[in-house]
């Protein structure tokens, strides 16, 4: 069943913090089985009397723009984490390469002390 509580929602960012890769399949999961219940809902809306059929087709928007929000912030957090994954292995290799620079700077003076 999708996670609705606060508590859930703590628990489902704090997950994120931590870089979980199954965390992005496990929301989008929970998205999905929220999609089919909404369009579950919508199939009763259809057939419900006029009177609630009305109200119904209101909080139906509301559940769908609120479904929208949440698959569109799910997709810019999974890009936001590729483009961070990224940023960092560049950042990484461009700190190995100044390290092997310093390194080989001062083993040159370790070699040019010994030569004289």
């Amino acid at each position: 069943m999708p996670e609705t509580t606060s508590e859930k929602g703590a628990t489902t960012d704090q997950s994120m913090s931590k870089d979980n890769p199954d965390t992005v399949a496990r929301i989008s999961r929970t998205l999905d089985e929220w999609r089919t219940r909404i369009d579950e809902l919508i199939v009763h809306a259809d057939l419900a009397s006029l009177d609630i059929r009305e109200e119904l087709r209101k909080r139906l928007d509301i559940t769908e723009n609120v479904y929208l929000a949440a698959r569109s912030r799910l997709s810019n957090a999974h890009r936001d984490a590729e483009s961070s994954v990224a940023s960092l292995h560049q950042g990484l290799d461009q700190l190995l390469q100044d390290l092997h620079q310093a390194y080989e700077s001062a083993e040159a003076v370790v070699r040019r002390s010994r030569e004289a």
